[in-house]
């Protein structure tokens, strides 16, 4: 016969801490000074380094405002600015604009193949953006994309380029498509866990399709359209990788492609680097503060049981024209990229057209076994990856066990410095990297250890809170069990909490291995020959002009992410069956005695 606490789960958690905290406090403190040196090193280091590094002087090294003044004085630095602000706005009300009819079509109504436009839609969320652009680049491209030659045989060899990718309009497009699924992911998550019975009311009462979405399904899902918002302009604004494929090559700057003009300048203005990422930051940082501000007094809340099945829109006639609609994104985004991509990699000379005798799998063979950097690479981008992934989730794992169950006086603290990355740019991040590491005493460049940890700082608060959504579900019932049996605090972590957490954990890791392996703009400023990832190889290969390689290496990281997303699924489900299967067994116990209750 056992007790059943009654207490909150801030005091329960406050009554597990205080013994072992009495037993073991050498260990505790071991574990706390390792996190908090971890955190340190990875978060408050490199954006102390960038705000240290905007207040001097390239050429003498002084304390000055004048990279500041400089800022604001110069229509050259102001330009991008704007620039940058534009694409990030347009970015914005596309995704959104997309984005939310998008969710509630396959989430709400009869579409037909609504979970293959899913799946679809996802596609184009896990291909990295530069990768579309390059697709579309040879799609659209003035004078020898594929769209432009078939319009000019329609046309007459007279005619203008239909299409223009090279333009501020293409890198909005190529942003736009690309951020779209963001907003759809978060919005029809919304839809898909709304109750119906308030929808199903006004019906009841005569409401209208228009007016019931108008009044009540669009008031519930508003913290996530806001949310999409401001991360698909955050999006827009910190892209490196389409601004430098589509925006360099016709001189129109961004602020993060002026960024990397500043570090290949002779001799590079790193300084005025710094300077110029503060816009970005206080962008970034007032836009949360603004979602805050706007969330922060409002109640979305239903109040009521466990909600059914929703009730699917009959769309009649419009069934499939919006079935044709929600094809017209997996067209722009998956579809024709993708297959110009492919072809592009399996032609020997892209300019010699398509013909057999053309067909070869010759930049297969060379990327995977006849280029030592190319090999290099694909190694590099797995293994410093996996090593990023494993660091995050570990480390963002253990902050979220701190802050939840509040292990420590000021555990909050932990969970804001966790958070910050998540409101610095990955390219600014990239500054401060290469600013805190790249001088003595920790002089890491040109090391693998410096991108695992640029990586893992980059993602830490998607972890972070992964984990922490995991365990706001477990109760600590079982580790006040395992304590009160004489466990301590370590046994009781990795015996019961880590095994409870295990599948969410699994989806966790590949939730932030994708976007490492993905990942462009943190890389850019860190790799070296030998450190070289997959991203950075297409970056600097595409500048020299060989697409047909270029198209090969993309193809290889598409298979490689779609791979492992693929195999994320089962294992999640496979490591989720036989956590419930030992939690099953658990239940049972108490009948044996062993763990009565």
């Amino acid at each position: 016969m056992g007790v059943i606490s009654t207490d909150s789960p801030d005091s329960a958690a406050a009554a597990i801490a205080r013994p072992a905290m009495a037993r073991v406090p050498l260990a505790r403190t071991v574990v706390f000074g390792a996190v908090a040196l971890l955190l340190f090193l990875l978060v408050v280091l490199p954006f102390g380094w960038v705000l240290n590094n905007s207040f001097h002087d390239d050429l003498t090294g002084a304390w000055t405002l004048g990279n500041y003044a400089r800022i604001f004085q110069s229509a050259e630095l102001l330009e991008p600015l704007f620039n940058s602000l534009v694409l990030a706005v347009a970015t914005a009300v596309i995704a959104v604009g997309i984005g939310v009819p998008l969710a509630w079509l396959v989430s709400r109504t009869d579409l037909p193949f609504r979970r293959t436009i899913r799946v679809l839609t996802l596609t184009a969320f896990v291909t990295p953006s530069f990768i579309g652009a390059t697709g579309w680049i040879l799609l659209a491209a003035p004078n020898s994309g594929w769209l432009n030659t078939l319009w000019r045989s329609l046309a007459g060899a007279e005619a203008g380029p239909l299409l223009n990718i090279y333009s501020m309009t293409g890198a909005i497009f190529i942003c736009g498509i690309y951020t779209v699924p963001y907003s759809f992911t978060m919005v029809s998550s919304a839809l898909d866990e709304m109750a119906v019975e308030l929808e199903d009311a006004a019906a009841t009462l005569g409401s209208g399709t228009l007016r019931t979405m108008l009044s009540i399904t669009i008031p519930l899902v508003t913290p996530a359209v806001i949310a999409s918002f401001i991360l698909s302009f955050i999006q827009g604004l910190t892209l490196f990788g389409v601004p430098a494929f589509l925006l360099t090559p016709t001189g129109i700057p961004v602020v993060t492609t002026k960024l990397a003009e500043f570090y290949q300048l002779f001799p590079p203005e790193i300084y005025m680097a710094a300077a110029y990422c503060m816009p970005l930051l206080l962008v970034t940082a007032m836009l949360f503060w603004m979602r805050r501000r706007i969330l922060g007094r409002k109640q979305f809340v239903t109040i009521s049981g466990k909600s059914r099945a929703g009730r699917r829109i009959a769309l009649g006639a419009a069934r499939w024209p919006a079935f044709g609609a929600a094809l017209l994104l997996p067209l722009v985004s998956v579809f024709l990229p993708y297959a110009a991509l492919l072809l592009v990699s399996l032609t020997r000379a892209w300019g010699q057209g398509l013909s057999w005798e053309n067909l070869s799998l010759h930049w297969y063979w060379w990327a995977l076994f006849g280029n030592s950097e190319t090999h290099t690479a694909i190694v590099n981008s797995l293994l410093f990856s996996t090593l990023a992934a494993t660091l995050c989730v570990m480390l963002g794992t253990v902050v979220a066990y701190i802050v939840e169950r509040r292990m420590v006086f000021g555990a909050s603290l932990f969970g804001a410095v966790t958070t910050v990355p998540i409101i610095i740019p990955g390219i600014v991040m990239s500054v401060g990297f290469f600013a805190a590491y790249t001088r003595a005493p920790l002089n890491l460049y040109g090391t693998p250890l410096l991108l695992v940890a640029a990586f893992a700082a980059t993602f830490l608060p998607i972890a972070y809170a992964h984990g922490g959504s995991i365990l706001k579900g477990i109760g600590p019932e079982l580790e006040r069990a395992a304590r009160s049996l004489g466990a301590g605090e370590g046994r009781t972590f990795l015996s019961i909490t880590i095994p409870l957490m295990g599948g969410g954990l699994l989806s966790g890791w590949f939730l932030v291995f994708i976007p490492i392996i993905r990942e462009l703009s943190v890389a850019v400023f860190l790799i070296t020959p030998k450190t070289n990832v997959m991203t950075t190889l297409i970056y600097n290969a595409k500048d020299g002009g060989n697409y047909e390689a270029v198209c090969a290496m993309s193809v290889l990281l598409l298979l490689i992410t779609l791979a492992l997303v693929a195999a994320a699924g089962p294992l999640t489900r496979l490591t989720t069956v036989r956590r419930t299967s030992r939690k099953t067994g658990r239940k049972t116990a108490p009948a044996e005695g062993v763990l009565p209750t």
